[in-house]
C-alpha cells in the first residue's frame, strides 16, 4: 500500500508543480535528486527501468529499477532510489 502512496504523492505534486503550488523545500529536494538520477546506469529516458540493474551504494546488492517515473517519484516526499542514492 505505501508504494500507491508514493505514486500519488508524487504524481499529486507533478500536477501541483503545473501551476506553481508544489513547496519549495519538496521542489529543491526533487532538484537536488534529479541530479543524481540524470547519470544513473539504470535510467532509461525518464523512467527507472525495470530492465536494468545497478548495485545499492550502501549494500552493494544487485537491484533493478523500479518503473517509476523519475519526475513523479523524485517529487515524493517519501520514495526512495532502488540503489540508495536518496
Amino acid at each position: 500500500m505505501s508504494q500507491i502512496k508514493e505514486i500519488l504523492e508524487g504524481w499529486g505534486n507533478v500536477i501541483k508543480d503545473q501551476f506553481g503550488m508544489v513547496d519549495p523545500s519538496t521542489k529543491m529536494l526533487s532538484k537536488s535528486r534529479l541530479l543524481e538520477c540524470e547519470p544513473c546506469p539504470i535510467r532509461q529516458g525518464n523512467t527507472c527501468s525495470p530492465q536494468i540493474y545497478g548495485y545499492h551504494v550502501v549494500t552493494e546488492e544487485r537491484v533493478n529499477g523500479c518503473g517509476c517515473n523519475i519526475a513523479a517519484k523524485t517529487l515524493s516526499l517519501s520514495s526512495r532510489c532502488p540503489l540508495g542514492k536518496w
